[in-house]
Order: C-alpha cells, then structure tokens, then sequence
C-alpha cells in the first residue's frame, strides 16, 4: 500500500516514526488545550476496529505535515474475516490536527489491487471531542461510536462497486457525466480529456466490460492519482454522487 498523497512539505511516516516523534506535535497551544500524539489516535482507531468490528487491519501508512508534523493523515488496509474478494480492498482513512485546524475526521474507500485506484465513499467527523479537558475521557467512546456506525456502512460500500458493475454506459453517456463531474466539483476540468480517453483507452485490464460505470470510475480515480488525500475526498464523494444521481441509487 502506498497510496497517501501529501502536500508538498509533508512527509511520509511509519507508525514507529510516529512514535518517535518528539512531543512538540501535540504541545498545548493554550491552558486548556489537550493535544494527542498523533501515534496515541492510531493505536485507539486500531483498538476500535478490533472491539467492534470483525475487520483487521492488514497495512498501515502515515503522513504529517505543518510545524512540527502537527497535523497527521493516516490510511489502514482492512480485511474483514472470510472476505475472499480479490479485486479490492476497504481501506480506513483519516486526518488529525494538534494546531486546531480540524476535528479527527474518519472515512471508508476502497483500493482495488490492480491498479492501486483508491477512492472515498464515505467521511464522517467526531463530535464532542475538542481537544479539551475532556479529550481524554471522552475520545474513545466517541470514536468507537463513530466505528459503529461508519463500519455498518460497509457493506453499502461493496453494494456501490456491484451496481457499477452492472451498468453499461454508452461513450454519449460518459461525457455527461464527465461534463456533470467538473460541474459538481468531482473533477478539475483540465483532467476531463485525460479521464474520457482513460475510459476509452484504459491503462488496467480491470476484468469488466470495459463500458461500465466502474470503468469509468477506474478512469476518475486512475487520473486523480498523485492528488493531495484530502482533495481525492472531496471529488471522490462528489463522484459517487453524481454516478449515483445517474442511476437513481
């Protein structure tokens, strides 16, 4: 896995990088401010998953960025037991800030082996849990909350790929919705002729019809690589929309 696209500045990190980071990405920016090392939230997202979910996490990476890696971006392989789907993988991401920039924000994707195309489907945001007096108590019953119900959606995420699948699209087709994409902010318009001829042409042997929706969100996620993670969120969920508008899903 190797999947994480940082800002320029920001620096990739193993989790036994993050551990041996020095104190000064979570030094308290006022009295009652309660940072977490950034290793300290990995190690709590990972024991989430384990108490509540029958997923595990099979890869790890970590990026950090801002004065003294303040801020942290994180991406786990999950595998759930008895998954014998050999396409693609769920992948968990999140992001986390010491410098109260944003709150810890979590979401679902998937990655499909071939081509290493990651996209989001799904993000959601802990509520309640500042980095405030409060942080160290309420933190994990929050986050394991959050497990609960993001996890519970997986399944949601394999319905998506399936019904892609199954819907072919004509080349007249493709261009509204590539057209609809740069409209609702999914794509850059200076990538819409590279994701139209990746859908005709693609790069992949994807072991699809080669004129489906999920071809063409092969196309998408095939021409955003290189893009910063929280940037591939954003389009990526405004993608899903607009595919899923298409198909009255």
């Amino acid at each position: 896995m190797n999947n994480l696209m940082l800002h320029c500045g920001a620096s990739r990190m193993t989790i036994d990088q993050l551990k041996a980071m020095s104190s000064d990405h979570y030094r308290p920016m006022t009295p009652t401010h309660k940072p977490l090392a950034h290793y300290r939230v990995a190690d709590s997202i990972k024991l989430s998953l384990k108490r509540f979910t029958n997923y595990s996490v099979v890869a790890e990476e970590y990026g950090v960025s801002g004065k003294n890696g303040a801020n942290c971006f994180g991406a786990m392989s999950l595998r759930k037991d008895g998954d014998t789907r050999e396409d693609y993988e769920m992948f968990y991401g999140w992001r986390h800030s010491n410098i109260m920039q944003f709150s810890l924000r979590c979401g679902l994707g998937d990655r499909f082996f071939i081509c290493d195309n990651m996209a989001f489907h799904i993000e959601s945001e802990i509520a309640g849990a500042k980095h405030t007096e409060n942080i160290h108590s309420t933190f994990s019953w929050r986050l394991d909350e959050m497990n609960r119900n993001l996890l519970a959606k997986g399944d949601s995420l394999h319905e998506r790929n399936d019904r892609y699948k199954s819907v072919t699209i004509p080349y007249k087709q493709s261009d509204h919705l590539i057209m609809e994409s740069v409209r609702q902010k999914a794509l850059p318009k200076t990538k819409a002729t590279a994701v139209d001829a990746e859908f005709r042409k693609p790069s992949y042997k994807y072991g699809t019809r080669g004129n489906t929706m999920l071809d063409l969100k092969h196309a998408f996620t095939h021409v955003a690589k290189g893009s910063f993670y929280g940037d591939q969120i954003k389009r990526s969920q405004a993608m899903h929309k607009v595919f899923d508008n298409y198909i009255g899903a």
